[in-house]
């Protein structure tokens, strides 16, 4: 998948759904500093998934909403769709979004995205904890270092501070 493919279809989500929403996921990994590859575009939304739907809808892109068990911790949805080969996953806040903190990058090819802080990115990454997860707040925490106690902090409170740990100690870890 080509990154500008990628970029494009970021912007124009973006422009649909407008500052109720910011970037997350893997291209949002790459925008504060790791760069890394990914296939699909990852959003976090203060909208409900209806409203995303209708709005989505409007601009002529199918979704389908997924619901999660939360009482086993699932996010309780997931708007899915697709555009072109592109897809993408909008999900909601699973931690606090300081959506005035939310940071508008240009690309060189003059498009807009707008990204999650980089301090919610990691709230996000370490309440979802998979091993991509913690393996992105690591190399984050590498190049953004002032945010590591913190970081620690909240891995503490969501449960993951052990792996979290092994990650940051992991030579491998760049």
């Amino acid at each position: 998948m080509e990154s500008d493919e990628l970029a494009n279809v970021a912007a124009r989500l973006t422009s649909i759904i407008g500052d109720r929403c910011s970037l997350i996921g893997g291209l949002a990994v790459s925008a504060w500093g790791h760069i890394r590859a990914t296939e699909d575009i990852d959003f976090v939304s203060s909208l409900e998934p209806g409203e995303l739907q209708d709005v989505l809808s409007e601009a002529q892109i199918h979704t389908e909403i997924r619901r999660g068990d939360t009482l086993a911790g699932d996010i309780p949805w997931v708007v899915h769709g697709s555009v072109g080969e592109v897809s993408f996953q909008i999900i909601p806040p699973l931690v606090p979004i300081a959506w005035e903190k939310a940071v508008r990058v240009t690309l060189p090819s003059g498009i807009e995205l707008r990204i999650v802080d980089l301090s919610d990115l990691i709230r996000l990454k370490l309440r979802a904890a998979g091993a991509r997860d913690l393996w992105d707040v690591a190399v984050l925490l590498r190049q953004h270092a002032e945010l590591r106690e913190n970081a620690r902090g909240w891995a503490r409170e969501l449960g993951c501070a052990g792996e979290l740990d092994a990650w940051l100690e992991d030579p491998r870890v760049g």
